[in-house]
């Protein structure tokens, strides 16, 4: 039985001592907390002590925040990520979520409201997923290369190009059941008839960026994972998507199809844990909108982002 008073573990990891004391007391009322000044001391400290989440900056000398925290994502999936980062390094972001499954992005130097609040659903977050694992271990413990994850829950394949969303479309077939959308419009008809599983979309449909679509579908129905595309990465919009759409895996055009294919077994794989997620469902019983309900939610959250008419 979990102990009701244990205060959640926090772990931040950066090669800077001052930062790492600072960060201690500010968070040592609320938090058991622990620094590390580099991935090796983090790594010694997770092998004795159950860490909930950890926060890493990213610049570390002997491996940085990306490699460490990829690590910590195979070894203890159940601490949650997230990253401390001064820059946009593009090759590092996208690592970052598609190999660490980072959390949530953050700035140096930090908002001190955003780190708290960061961390508490980080917190709130690891509780609920170690109690899910009880009851999804042989799906979470499955192959984390997984090729394919098959459930009822279709994939939504958003992409305004014909020729690139019929490709994935006939490529994913083999293991999903897929719907396909060629604008804004056909994706929100789609997601209000159907359960969708994994959205798979281009990050501009038409001219319109779908991170607005992305964030508003995460806050009704939060057991939806995303995969994301686009042929010109831009590290900024990738740390948005991440932050406010919730995008699970990143991938670039043109697409590595056994890249892309463990991607969307990953997401669908996601997917199903979250079903089974007591605090997501929880979140769904409180949501239960209708279709017209959901399709005015996504319409008026989308005019309010400006770039849909």
């Amino acid at each position: 039985m979990a102990d009701l008073h244990r205060k959640p573990t926090i772990l931040f990891v950066d090669d800077e001592g001052r930062v790492g004391r600072l960060l201690k007391m500010m968070f040592r009322t609320d938090y058991d907390v622990h620094t590390a000044l580099g991935a090796r001391d983090a790594l010694a400290i997770l092998e004795t002590v159950v860490v909930d989440v950890i926060i890493s900056d990213q610049r570390m000398p002997e491996m940085t925040g990306v490699q460490l925290l990829s690590q910590v994502r195979s070894r203890w999936p159940e601490t949650v990520r997230l990253l401390l980062t001064g820059y946009s390094d593009l090759v590092a972001i996208i690592a970052a979520v598609n190999e660490g499954e980072v959390h949530r992005f953050l700035n140096k130097p930090w908002h001190q409201d955003e780190l708290r609040d960061a961390i508490s659903e980080a917190a709130e977050l690891a509780e609920s997923l170690r109690a899910t694992r009880e009851q999804v271990g042989p799906v979470w413990e499955g192959n984390q290369q997984g090729s394919h994850f098959s459930i009822a829950s279709p994939v939504l394949v958003i992409d305004s190009k014909d020729d690139d969303r019929r490709l994935i479309r006939d490529f994913l077939a083999r293991d999903y059941l897929v719907a396909e959308a060629s604008s804004i419009e056909e994706a929100i008809d789609q997601l209000v008839t159907d359960q969708v599983g994994v959205i798979v979309s281009n990050t501009e449909v038409g001219r319109f960026d779908v991170g607005a679509l992305l964030e508003e579908v995460s806050q009704i129905d939060p057991a939806v994972t995303t995969v994301a595309m686009t042929s010109e990465p831009h590290g900024d919009a990738i740390i948005r998507l991440i932050n406010n759409g919730r995008i699970f895996r990143f991938a670039i055009k043109p697409l590595s199809f056994n890249l892309f294919r463990s991607a969307v077994g990953n997401a669908m794989r996601e997917h199903h844990r979250r079903l089974a997620d007591p605090r997501i469902l929880r979140r769904r019983m409180r949501s239960d909108f209708s279709a017209d309900q959901i399709r005015h939610r996504l319409l008026d959250r989308l005019e309010v982002a400006g770039g849909f008419r």
